[in-house]
Protein backbone atom coordinates (compact mmCIF):
# COMPACT_ATOMS: atom_id res chain seq x y z
CA UNK A 1 0.00 0.00 0.00
CA UNK A 2 2.65 2.38 1.19
CA UNK A 3 4.27 1.27 -2.42
CA UNK A 4 1.35 1.92 -5.19
CA UNK A 5 0.74 5.82 -2.73
CA UNK A 6 4.82 6.54 -2.84
CA UNK A 7 4.49 5.72 -6.71
CA UNK A 8 1.09 7.61 -7.03
CA UNK A 9 2.54 10.23 -5.78
CA UNK A 10 5.77 10.52 -7.87
CA UNK A 11 3.63 10.65 -11.13
CA UNK A 12 1.46 13.10 -9.17
CA UNK A 13 4.48 15.11 -8.90
CA UNK A 14 6.33 14.85 -12.30
CA UNK A 15 2.58 15.64 -13.48
CA UNK A 16 2.79 18.93 -11.59
CA UNK A 17 6.32 19.29 -13.11
CA UNK A 18 5.23 19.36 -16.34
CA UNK A 19 2.00 20.61 -16.82
CA UNK A 20 1.59 19.69 -20.44
CA UNK A 21 0.09 16.53 -20.60
CA UNK A 22 1.08 15.39 -24.14
CA UNK A 23 4.63 16.76 -23.19
CA UNK A 24 4.98 14.30 -20.29
CA UNK A 25 5.84 11.18 -22.24
CA UNK A 26 8.12 13.13 -24.02
CA UNK A 27 10.11 14.78 -21.19
CA UNK A 28 10.64 11.50 -19.81
CA UNK A 29 11.53 9.74 -22.48
CA UNK A 30 14.11 12.25 -23.14
CA UNK A 31 15.42 11.98 -19.78
CA UNK A 32 15.80 8.66 -19.94
CA UNK A 33 16.56 8.06 -23.08
CA UNK A 34 13.31 5.70 -23.63
CA UNK A 35 11.21 5.07 -25.87
CA UNK A 36 7.56 5.99 -25.63
CA UNK A 37 6.34 2.47 -24.82
CA UNK A 38 8.24 1.95 -22.30
CA UNK A 39 7.96 5.53 -21.04
CA UNK A 40 3.35 4.57 -21.15
CA UNK A 41 3.43 1.26 -19.28
CA UNK A 42 5.88 3.34 -16.48
CA UNK A 43 2.70 5.94 -16.25
CA UNK A 44 0.24 2.96 -16.54
CA UNK A 45 2.07 1.16 -13.45
CA UNK A 46 2.32 -1.97 -15.50
CA UNK A 47 6.19 -1.28 -15.24
CA UNK A 48 7.56 0.23 -12.01
CA UNK A 49 10.32 2.89 -12.58
CA UNK A 50 13.59 1.41 -11.33
CA UNK A 51 15.47 3.07 -8.65
CA UNK A 52 18.45 4.66 -10.98
CA UNK A 53 15.23 5.89 -13.40
CA UNK A 54 13.73 7.47 -10.04
CA UNK A 55 16.72 9.10 -9.13
CA UNK A 56 17.16 10.70 -12.53
CA UNK A 57 13.75 12.02 -12.60
CA UNK A 58 13.92 13.62 -9.33
CA UNK A 59 17.41 14.87 -10.41
CA UNK A 60 16.50 16.71 -13.84
CA UNK A 61 12.79 17.61 -12.54
CA UNK A 62 14.16 18.85 -9.05
CA UNK A 63 12.21 16.77 -7.15
CA UNK A 64 12.85 16.09 -3.67
CA UNK A 65 11.97 12.26 -2.77
CA UNK A 66 10.96 12.69 0.72
CA UNK A 67 8.31 14.78 -1.14
CA UNK A 68 7.15 11.04 -1.73
CA UNK A 69 5.89 10.27 2.12
CA UNK A 70 2.42 9.66 2.54
CA UNK A 71 -0.34 12.38 3.11
CA UNK A 72 -0.38 11.20 6.43
CA UNK A 73 2.89 12.00 7.44
CA UNK A 74 2.28 15.68 6.09
CA UNK A 75 4.01 17.38 9.92
CA UNK A 76 7.13 16.22 8.55
CA UNK A 77 7.94 18.06 5.80
CA UNK A 78 11.41 17.89 3.60
CA UNK A 79 14.40 20.69 3.20
CA UNK A 80 17.96 19.97 1.89
CA UNK A 81 20.52 22.05 3.70
CA UNK A 82 23.12 23.17 0.74
CA UNK A 83 26.40 23.26 2.26
CA UNK A 84 27.89 24.72 -0.25
CA UNK A 85 31.76 25.70 0.77
CA UNK A 86 33.15 29.05 0.04
CA UNK A 87 36.57 29.08 1.66
CA UNK A 88 37.15 26.34 -0.80
CA UNK A 89 34.95 25.42 -3.29
CA UNK A 90 35.33 22.16 -5.54
CA UNK A 91 32.97 21.02 -8.49
CA UNK A 92 29.93 19.52 -6.08
CA UNK A 93 30.05 23.25 -4.49
CA UNK A 94 29.89 24.91 -7.69
CA UNK A 95 27.13 22.13 -8.73
CA UNK A 96 24.76 22.83 -6.23
CA UNK A 97 25.29 27.43 -6.77
CA UNK A 98 24.41 26.52 -10.48
CA UNK A 99 21.36 23.98 -9.75
CA UNK A 100 19.63 26.93 -7.38
CA UNK A 101 20.80 29.56 -10.47
CA UNK A 102 19.00 26.92 -13.01
CA UNK A 103 15.67 27.21 -10.70
CA UNK A 104 15.99 31.20 -10.48
CA UNK A 105 16.44 31.36 -13.95
CA UNK A 106 12.90 30.13 -14.65
CA UNK A 107 11.67 33.27 -13.40
CA UNK A 108 12.86 34.90 -16.19
CA UNK A 109 10.07 32.92 -18.61
CA UNK A 110 7.27 33.73 -16.48
CA UNK A 111 4.97 36.37 -16.17
CA UNK A 112 3.71 35.60 -13.11
CA UNK A 113 6.94 34.91 -11.13
CA UNK A 114 7.57 36.04 -7.37
CA UNK A 115 10.05 36.50 -5.50
CA UNK A 116 9.55 37.10 -1.20
CA UNK A 117 11.54 37.53 1.57
CA UNK A 118 11.75 38.13 5.31
CA UNK A 119 15.25 39.00 6.04
CA UNK A 120 16.96 39.42 9.32
CA UNK A 121 19.98 39.86 7.16
CA UNK A 122 21.14 41.58 4.08
CA UNK A 123 19.08 40.50 0.39
CA UNK A 124 22.18 38.18 -0.69
CA UNK A 125 21.26 38.69 -4.60
CA UNK A 126 21.46 42.63 -3.91
CA UNK A 127 24.84 42.06 -1.95
CA UNK A 128 26.37 40.60 -4.76
CA UNK A 129 26.50 44.30 -6.77
CA UNK A 130 28.10 45.67 -3.58
CA UNK A 131 31.79 44.15 -3.21
CA UNK A 132 32.91 44.97 0.17
CA UNK A 133 29.74 43.50 1.50
CA UNK A 134 29.70 40.57 -0.16
CA UNK A 135 32.67 40.37 0.82
CA UNK A 136 32.00 40.85 4.22
CA UNK A 137 29.71 38.40 4.40
CA UNK A 138 31.95 35.74 2.60
CA UNK A 139 34.91 36.64 5.32
CA UNK A 140 32.65 36.26 8.41
CA UNK A 141 31.39 32.62 6.69
CA UNK A 142 34.77 31.17 6.49
CA UNK A 143 35.71 33.11 10.44
CA UNK A 144 32.69 31.36 12.06
CA UNK A 145 32.39 27.54 9.61
CA UNK A 146 35.08 27.65 7.33
CA UNK A 147 37.20 24.38 7.39
CA UNK A 148 40.71 26.07 7.52
CA UNK A 149 42.08 26.20 10.81
CA UNK A 150 44.49 29.65 9.93
CA UNK A 151 42.34 32.47 10.15
CA UNK A 152 42.03 34.81 7.43
CA UNK A 153 42.27 38.57 7.92
CA UNK A 154 39.23 40.33 6.02
CA UNK A 155 41.82 41.75 3.23
CA UNK A 156 42.70 38.14 2.36
CA UNK A 157 39.07 36.84 1.55
CA UNK A 158 38.46 37.05 -2.64
CA UNK A 159 35.75 35.16 -4.36
CA UNK A 160 37.26 32.81 -7.27
CA UNK A 161 36.44 34.10 -10.74
CA UNK A 162 34.04 30.82 -11.39
CA UNK A 163 32.03 32.04 -8.02
CA UNK A 164 31.94 35.21 -9.26
CA UNK A 165 30.41 34.86 -12.56
CA UNK A 166 27.57 32.64 -11.05
CA UNK A 167 27.30 35.16 -8.53
CA UNK A 168 26.32 37.85 -11.49
CA UNK A 169 23.93 35.51 -13.00
CA UNK A 170 22.31 34.74 -9.77
CA UNK A 171 22.02 38.56 -9.28
CA UNK A 172 20.67 38.85 -13.32
CA UNK A 173 18.38 36.27 -12.87
CA UNK A 174 16.78 37.67 -9.58
CA UNK A 175 15.91 41.00 -11.26
CA UNK A 176 13.97 38.87 -13.59
CA UNK A 177 11.28 37.64 -11.23
CA UNK A 178 7.84 39.83 -12.27
CA UNK A 179 7.57 40.93 -8.51
CA UNK A 180 9.39 41.19 -5.56
CA UNK A 181 9.03 41.69 -2.19
CA UNK A 182 11.25 42.15 0.82
CA UNK A 183 10.17 42.33 4.34
CA UNK A 184 13.02 43.93 6.52
CA UNK A 185 13.70 43.12 9.99
CA UNK A 186 14.14 46.89 11.41
CA UNK A 187 17.31 45.61 13.12
CA UNK A 188 19.32 44.30 9.70
CA UNK A 189 21.63 47.16 9.53
CA UNK A 190 22.39 47.00 13.21
CA UNK A 191 23.26 43.50 13.09
CA UNK A 192 25.83 43.99 10.08
CA UNK A 193 27.30 47.12 12.04
CA UNK A 194 27.69 45.38 14.80
CA UNK A 195 29.66 42.36 13.18
CA UNK A 196 31.95 44.71 11.54
CA UNK A 197 32.46 46.32 14.84
CA UNK A 198 33.51 43.28 16.40
CA UNK A 199 35.86 42.01 13.64
CA UNK A 200 37.66 45.11 14.08
CA UNK A 201 38.06 45.10 17.66
CA UNK A 202 39.90 41.78 16.86
CA UNK A 203 41.88 42.97 14.35
CA UNK A 204 40.93 40.96 11.26
CA UNK A 205 39.11 44.56 9.73
CA UNK A 206 41.41 47.48 9.45
CA UNK A 207 40.16 51.19 10.02
CA UNK A 208 40.72 51.73 6.11
CA UNK A 209 39.11 48.71 5.47
CA UNK A 210 35.77 49.76 7.74
CA UNK A 211 35.74 53.10 6.16
CA UNK A 212 35.38 51.36 2.65
CA UNK A 213 32.69 48.78 4.35
CA UNK A 214 30.84 52.36 5.68
CA UNK A 215 30.92 53.61 1.98
CA UNK A 216 29.43 50.15 0.89
CA UNK A 217 26.70 50.46 3.09
CA UNK A 218 26.15 53.48 2.24
CA UNK A 219 25.83 53.19 -1.68
CA UNK A 220 23.74 50.14 -0.96
CA UNK A 221 20.73 51.94 1.36
CA UNK A 222 21.27 54.88 -1.36
CA UNK A 223 20.49 52.10 -3.93
CA UNK A 224 17.75 50.51 -2.21
CA UNK A 225 16.06 53.83 -1.00
CA UNK A 226 15.78 54.79 -5.19
CA UNK A 227 13.86 51.62 -5.57
CA UNK A 228 11.87 51.93 -2.36
CA UNK A 229 11.04 55.63 -4.26
CA UNK A 230 10.09 54.06 -7.37
CA UNK A 231 8.78 50.43 -6.65
CA UNK A 232 10.58 48.97 -9.42
CA UNK A 233 13.73 47.84 -10.62
CA UNK A 234 15.65 49.22 -13.15
CA UNK A 235 13.81 46.63 -16.18
CA UNK A 236 10.21 47.80 -15.01
CA UNK A 237 9.79 44.51 -12.29
CA UNK A 238 7.56 45.62 -9.72
CA UNK A 239 9.49 45.69 -6.03
CA UNK A 240 8.08 46.96 -2.61
CA UNK A 241 9.91 46.72 0.58
CA UNK A 242 8.27 46.47 3.72
CA UNK A 243 9.62 47.28 7.35
CA UNK A 244 8.64 44.38 9.70
CA UNK A 245 7.52 45.65 13.88
CA UNK A 246 8.56 41.97 14.60
CA UNK A 247 11.54 40.60 14.55
CA UNK A 248 12.90 37.37 12.43
CA UNK A 249 15.19 34.04 14.48
CA UNK A 250 16.67 34.18 10.35
CA UNK A 251 15.79 35.09 6.78
CA UNK A 252 13.11 32.87 4.97
CA UNK A 253 12.30 33.28 1.12
CA UNK A 254 10.88 31.53 -1.93
CA UNK A 255 10.60 31.81 -5.19
CA UNK A 256 7.18 31.12 -7.46
CA UNK A 257 7.39 30.48 -11.37
CA UNK A 258 4.65 28.72 -12.74
CA UNK A 259 4.95 25.39 -10.93
CA UNK A 260 8.04 25.62 -9.77
CA UNK A 261 8.15 26.64 -6.06
CA UNK A 262 11.63 26.53 -4.13
CA UNK A 263 11.52 28.04 -0.47
CA UNK A 264 14.35 28.66 1.31
CA UNK A 265 15.47 29.13 5.32
CA UNK A 266 19.09 30.95 5.73
CA UNK A 267 21.47 28.96 7.34
CA UNK A 268 24.99 29.26 8.57
CA UNK A 269 24.90 33.16 6.97
CA UNK A 270 25.27 32.12 3.28
CA UNK A 271 24.04 28.84 3.29
CA UNK A 272 20.09 27.82 2.50
CA UNK A 273 17.62 24.97 3.71
CA UNK A 274 15.89 24.40 0.73
CA UNK A 275 12.77 22.59 -0.07
CA UNK A 276 10.60 21.73 -3.21
CA UNK A 277 8.02 20.46 -1.22
CA UNK A 278 4.52 22.21 -2.38
CA UNK A 279 3.19 22.12 1.22
CA UNK A 280 6.17 24.16 2.67
CA UNK A 281 5.84 26.54 -0.33
CA UNK A 282 2.03 26.98 0.42
CA UNK A 283 2.80 27.45 4.40
CA UNK A 284 5.54 30.11 3.78
CA UNK A 285 3.91 31.96 1.34
CA UNK A 286 0.77 32.29 3.69
CA UNK A 287 2.61 33.24 6.71
CA UNK A 288 4.76 36.17 4.79
CA UNK A 289 1.31 37.47 3.24
CA UNK A 290 0.26 37.80 7.10
CA UNK A 291 3.39 38.93 7.94
CA UNK A 292 2.42 42.41 5.98
CA UNK A 293 -0.16 43.11 7.97
CA UNK A 294 2.50 43.31 10.75
CA UNK A 295 4.61 45.50 8.46
CA UNK A 296 4.90 49.03 6.77
CA UNK A 297 5.13 49.58 3.55
CA UNK A 298 7.98 51.75 2.69
CA UNK A 299 8.12 51.51 -1.15
CA UNK A 300 6.02 53.99 -3.40
CA UNK A 301 3.65 54.87 -0.64
CA UNK A 302 4.76 55.26 2.93
CA UNK A 303 6.65 58.37 2.32
CA UNK A 304 6.88 59.82 5.80
CA UNK A 305 7.94 55.89 7.00
CA UNK A 306 10.43 55.63 4.35
CA UNK A 307 12.31 58.58 4.76
CA UNK A 308 12.50 58.00 8.41
CA UNK A 309 13.63 54.13 8.01
CA UNK A 310 16.50 55.41 5.59
CA UNK A 311 17.32 58.17 7.96
CA UNK A 312 17.59 55.90 10.91
CA UNK A 313 20.01 53.25 9.08
CA UNK A 314 22.03 56.08 8.03
CA UNK A 315 22.71 57.06 11.39
CA UNK A 316 22.83 53.53 12.56
CA UNK A 317 25.87 53.58 10.00
CA UNK A 318 27.12 56.60 10.44
CA UNK A 319 28.27 55.13 13.97
CA UNK A 320 30.66 52.72 12.69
Amino acid sequence: MYREESFNRFIEIIKERVPERGKITAVIGGILNMEKESVYRRLRGDVPFVFSEIITLARELEISLDSLIPENEEKSRPFQLKMVDYAVPEENDYSMLEEFLRGLKKVASNKQSEVGGALNILPQSFCLGFSKIYQFYLFKWQYQYGFSDTIKPYRDIEPSQRLKSINKEIQLASSKAAATYLIWDENVFSNLVNDIRYFYSINLITAQEKEELKKNIFSFLEYMEILAINGHRENGNKINFYVSNVTFETSYSYVEAGNYHLTMLKSFTLNDATSTDEQIFQRMKKWMQSLKRTSTLISESGQMQRIRFFEKQRNVVEKL
